[in-house]
């Protein structure tokens, strides 16, 4: 004799199977709830919404500054501990913050820096400097063939 299951019976089934994988997919969603942790605890992306950043930054901060205990694979942080760092990270903004005075930049040459452009007051040929730049020296064109 086999039983018949209403659709509703079915779909009942498909919710709760739904909710539990649910739950243990994501614990952090149901810190509140009467089985849950409850106000006084909460998980790593509970902590990270709280803080207003990634769990990443979460996880690499010190336990000596954010005390958490590890159950299972998961973090669980005290609400309390999570209040005391924010705390303790509180700027009170006493007084003027100082900045240390810049040093002043030195040329890397030592002896006095020579123009390029002429004394002449004409306009500025880039071409024909580099060419009295390299008298005497083979030039060559863009395809490498020695020119006169």
């Amino acid at each position: 004799m086999t039983q018949k299951f209403s659709l509703l019976d079915r779909l009942g089934a498909s919710v709760r199977a739904s909710y539990e994988a649910d739950r243990r997919d994501n614990p952090h969603r149901f810190v509140g709830s009467s089985d849950g942790l409850g106000s006084e605890f909460l998980f790593v992306e509970n902590v990270a919404r709280m803080l207003g950043c990634g769990v990443d930054y979460i996880r690499r901060i010190p336990r000596a500054e954010l005390p958490a205990s590890k159950i299972g694979a998961r973090l669980i942080y005290r609400r309390a501990d999570v209040v005391a760092f924010i705390n303790s990270r509180r700027d009170q903004g006493a007084g003027v913050k100082l900045v240390s005075a810049r040093k002043p930049r030195v040329p890397a040459a030592s002896e006095p820096l020579q123009l390029v452009a002429s004394d002449k007051g004409g306009s500025f040929d880039p071409v024909s400097y580099i060419r009295t730049l390299t008298k005497g020296e083979s030039q060559r064109d863009d395809k490498g063939k020695a020119r006169g």
